[in-house]
């Protein structure tokens, strides 16, 4: 870890880790979807949080996970009394109706993980980050994840950083799909694509305003 500090701070660690995790600037983009969402909120119903929402999210949480920068461990809002969680239905339902969140709830510590361990210590590429973000911004954003949900056609095909799937599904379907055609005694031709950082340089305001597109239909 100290090695990777210096190496950051001698090539200009904070300039770096901004072009690596920052998404693409698109002024146009952003203005579009704010413009989008602004005028939804003026017509649409605010969803409602309930205790009963908490008391699941807090219990979806799971024991001995690394402090965020709130220095709040997880398992005092799972094994939280009643009076808690009202306290947090209460905050997180003003956030909602006044479309507002502290900068704390928005701050994040970036680990930085070492890809191949027998590989080049040195080189930045052999990193990637993750982020520990504060124990209340976890429940919030679990809450808010029941009323985001879409039955897109899209979603259906995504494998990864979904509840109940893998990559290991995903390989699964292509290796029973490659055995099915061959056994009739067809060809099969692939063509895999890697993006390099495909996640860290995807352009979020276009992204999102994608996203706001397909919830709308």
């Amino acid at each position: 870890m100290g090695a990777l500090v210096r190496l950051l701070l001698q090539n200009g660690g904070g300039n770096i880790l901004n072009q690596v995790y920052n998404s693409s600037s698109d002024n146009d983009s952003k203005l579009c979807f704010l413009t989008r969402i602004t005028n939804n909120l003026l017509s649409a119903e605010m969803p409602v949080i309930t205790v009963s929402d908490v008391v699941a999210a807090c219990h979806k949480q799971k024991c001995g996970k690394a402090l965020g920068p709130d220095g709040i461990a997880m398992e005092a809002l799972i094994f939280g009394n009643h009076h808690l969680h009202v306290h947090l239905c209460v905050l997180f339902n003003l956030f909602i109706n006044f479309s507002y969140l502290p900068s704390s709830f928005m701050q994040s510590v970036m680990i930085p993980l070492v890809k191949n361990k027998c590989g080049d210590l040195s080189d930045l590429n052999n990193y990637r980050a993750i982020a520990l973000s504060s124990t209340l911004s976890k429940v919030l954003e679990c809450i808010i994840a029941k009323f985001v949900t879409t039955d897109s056609e899209v979603e259906c095909f995504q494998f990864g950083f979904k509840a109940g799937h893998s990559t290991s599904l995903c390989t699964s379907v292509l290796k029973q799909t490659v055995d099915y055609y061959t056994r009739q005694g067809s060809h099969v031709f692939a063509c895999f694509i890697d993006f390099t950082k495909a996640f860290d340089s995807v352009n979020h305001w276009k992204l999102f305003q994608q996203d706001a597109m397909l919830s709308q239909r």
